[in-house]
């Protein structure tokens, strides 16, 4: 667990590190195989296989891609949102967030709105998060906050971390 007492990072600190990895994930040629496989290490979690509603991210470049993710849920009868569709945080069994980078432990550096923080600091308490991103995006150490919600479990497309 994160000592969240220690001062606040500054801000430009997390600005360098989201540059610097949104360039890693852009870098990246084979997203596409590597989503396929991420997806196939996600849907064998236990707290995956039990769901019966998954808030899942609509991607965007770089990120890991979501349709074979989604024809999954609809071809084992799991209902899937998105968080555009205006999700009650009592909806989802399971969360999926994507991030920029993330820890073993389950620290997350996200975009810098704040949504998920604030989405998951009121989903139910038997609701996973599960953080999911390519191997690469995995960091000993982040810049966390307060606020900062951690990941119940990592997944990347070289297996799940705990």
């Amino acid at each position: 667990m994160t000592d969240r007492t220690a001062p606040a990072p500054q801000p430009e600190s997390k600005s360098v590190l989201r540059g610097a990895m949104r360039e890693l994930r852009r870098s990246l040629s084979d997203r596409a195989d590597r989503s396929e496989e991420l997806w196939r290490h996600v849907t064998a979690l236990p707290e995956v296989a039990v769901a019966e509603t998954l808030l899942v991210f609509d991607t965007v470049p770089g990120e890991p891609e979501t349709r074979s993710l989604l024809v999954w849920c609809a071809a084992t009868g799991r209902l899937a949102a998105a968080p555009e569709a205006d999700v009650d945080p009592g909806w989802p069994d399971v969360v999926i967030v994507p991030g920029l980078a993330f820890t073993k432990g389950g620290d997350r550096l996200g975009q810098g709105g704040g949504w998920y923080d604030r989405f998951l600091s009121e989903v139910r308490a038997d609701c996973s998060s599960i953080g999911v991103c390519f191997a690469e995006q995995v960091v000993d150490v982040l810049p966390v906050e307060p606020h900062d919600v951690t990941m119940d479990v990592v997944v990347t497309d070289r297996g799940v971390l705990r």
